[in-house]
């Protein structure tokens, strides 16, 4: 048992170091759970404007397209307007002046792409840094044609997890060591109409409290086609006059087309469009409400497991299994549904796998339980075998109710035996051969009691106490220890002539009720037998010195039992004259 509770306890070290230390499978894991239990994002206004493939008119989407849509979307004087759209290239062009103009006198922030290749000096950043800002790097970036340089432009990149999904937005990205919000972020602050501030570890907007973003990125709570539709207006719609947004609206605009390469993969879906990530984390920092999972988080959940685990181990070594695994599953429950709760307001902590770690851990200390149970079974099965039958122990053991240890009274006929001159023989014998001799002496008799279905009560000295008819009911016993007796004589006397030294063997008999259960104080319990016959059967025992006997019968055990040789009256102290038997020859 020993060794199963220190195995037990490495376990819960393992687990314990292993949610501590979070490695990345693990953390893959835990993000796919999070993906499952965060709820939607929570209503906020802002509207996504999907560009299609073709415009109002039915012709293919082109960047004077994009200029009317612009001044459609204006006639609602948006607070801001951002766009996932890069508007780099053909930058002489009609289109791209008349989309300039569209853009004058708005609150517009425009998308870049980063590069590997060192490009164009940006124009100053609308985003704040404090200290060790952990922030993208890049050595270039692929900006807005010239004629945007008045309005705000923020990195449009979005990385995905170890599994590709993409779960979180960049605060900022760092470009030739140039500061530059991400999109999200620049639209949020402008909407608040403060410069957003990244610190390590933390983001903060206008007045706002700052949130978490570990690592220079934030999360978000993960939107689904049905969210999208809320939000979101088709492009043409608004060049068509048939959709008109509502004043001071947040504009976000993009497109969900495959072929503007603006797909990325969810946990709602493979293909959600980046536009709508990009709400997704608007929305969030706008709300202040930014999932966040602590850096405490893997200590806690590994602290908490150790200390759960080992309050399991307690209740399995203190309490029955069935009470310890309760107690134990209530508490797992408890934490499955706390760290749920925490986790749907933005917390994010795991309630799975330290749930299972503790799970595993109640099975480990229950199985070593059941072990240890098996164990002191074999070893009360084998002690009982020493008192008991064999197929007594058995139906004992598969009913164990039939045995009532708290008294009663039951007929028994009781069996004690001594050894004539045993006294005189040890003073002969060394310690060590008249122990040698009396082992292998109860190994003979005992074993015979117990064939003949007999129960040995206790072990005095040299003598044996038996009864038959106890624990449980056995038929036909007064005539099953008649011939115990019988074969104890003939045993015994063998015994003797092979092993010089031991007297005779005296056996006294008698049959009767007697009180039987369990006697003592403490942990020092005896299962025993109270009565006059028992009493009788051992002065009988004792009665054979006189009468030059073997084996002697009380009148009671003779009424059941045929064919026995009467030995006359015969005065017994505390008993008076009794009618006495012993066997036929």
């Amino acid at each position: 048992m020993r060794v199963w509770h220190a195995l037990t306890l490495l376990l819960v070290a393992g687990l314990a170091a292993l949610l501590a230390a979070a490695p990345q499978p693990l953390v893959n894991l835990q993000e796919r759970l999070f993906d499952h239990i965060l709820p939607g994002p929570t209503a906020a206004p802002i509207w996504v404007v999907d560009i299609g493939a073709i415009d109002d008119a039915g012709a293919e989407w082109t960047r004077a397209a994009t200029a009317r849509l612009v001044a459609r979307l204006s006639e609602a004087h948006p607070r801001v307007m951002a766009f996932d759209i890069l508007f780099a290239g053909a930058c002489d062009e009609p289109a791209t002046r008349d989309l300039a103009r569209a853009l004058e006198g708005q609150t517009v922030v425009l998308g870049l792409l980063l590069s590997d290749v060192p490009g164009p000096r940006l124009p100053a950043p609308w985003l704040g840094t404090a200290g060790a800002a952990p922030l993208w790097p890049a050595r270039g970036a692929e900006i807005p044609c010239p004629q945007f340089a008045a309005h705000d432009i923020a990195a449009m990149a979005l990385m995905g997890d170890a599994d590709a999904k993409v779960r979180r937005v960049p605060v900022g990205v760092a470009v030739d060591r140039q500061a530059v919000p991400g999109l999200a972020v620049a639209m949020a602050g402008r909407a608040l109409g403060r410069m957003p501030l990244v610190g390590p570890g933390w983001l903060r907007l206008g007045d706002m409290a700052s949130v978490p973003a570990a690592s220079g990125m934030i999360r978000v709570f993960p939107s689904g086609p049905s969210d999208w539709a809320v939000r979101t207006v088709s492009a043409a719609a608004v060049l068509a006059g048939k959709v008109r947004l509502p004043e001071g609206a947040l504009i976000l605009v993009g497109s969900s087309l495959p072929s503007r390469g603006g797909l990325r993969p969810t946990a709602t879906s493979p293909v959600t469009p980046s536009v709508q990530i990009q709400a997704d984390a608007v929305t969030a920092l706008l709300s202040g409400q930014v999932p966040d999972r602590p850096r405490s988080a893997p200590y806690v959940e590994g602290g908490a497991l150790a200390v759960t685990a080992l309050l399991t181990l307690l209740l399995v070594i203190r309490l029955d299994p069935l009470r310890a695994a309760l107690l134990t599953v209530g508490g797992a429950v408890f934490w499955s549904g706390a760290a749920v709760a925490l986790t749907r307001q933005g917390v994010l902590i795991d309630p799975v796998f330290p749930a299972l770690g503790l799970a595993l851990v109640l099975l480990c200390a229950l199985i070593g339980r059941a072990a240890a149970l098996a164990r002191a079974e074999r070893v009360l099965r084998d002690r009982m075998g020493q008192l008991l039958p064999p197929a007594l122990v058995s139906r004992l053991a598969r009913q164990p109710r039939l045995m009532r240890l708290e008294g009663e009274t039951r007929e028994v006929t009781a069996l004690f035996t001594d050894i004539e001159g045993f006294s005189a023989a040890t003073a002969q014998m060394g310690a060590q051969e008249m122990v040698s001799r009396l082992d292998a002496y109860f190994g003979l008799t005992c074993g015979i009691v117990l064939r003949h279905g007999g129960m040995i009560d206790k072990l005095v000295g040299d003598s044996i106490h038996a009864l038959f008819n106890a624990p449980l009911d056995q038929p036909g016993h007064p005539g099953k220890a008649v011939a115990c007796a019988a074969e104890l004589l003939a045993a015994t006397e063998a015994f003797s002539r092979a092993h010089g030294g031991f007297g005779r063997t005296r056996i006294g008999l008698e049959y009767g009720a007697a009180v039987l259960g369990d006697v003592g104080f403490g942990t020092r319990i005896d299962y025993t037998a109270h009565g006059p016959a028992v009493n009788l059967a051992a002065r009988l025992q004792e009665a054979n010195k006189q009468l030059g006997t073997q084996v002697c019968i009380g009148p009671a055990l003779a009424a059941r039992v045929p064919d026995l040789i009467p030995l006359g009256e015969v005065e017994i102290r505390s008993f008076g004259r009794l009618a006495l038997f012993t066997l036929r020859a």
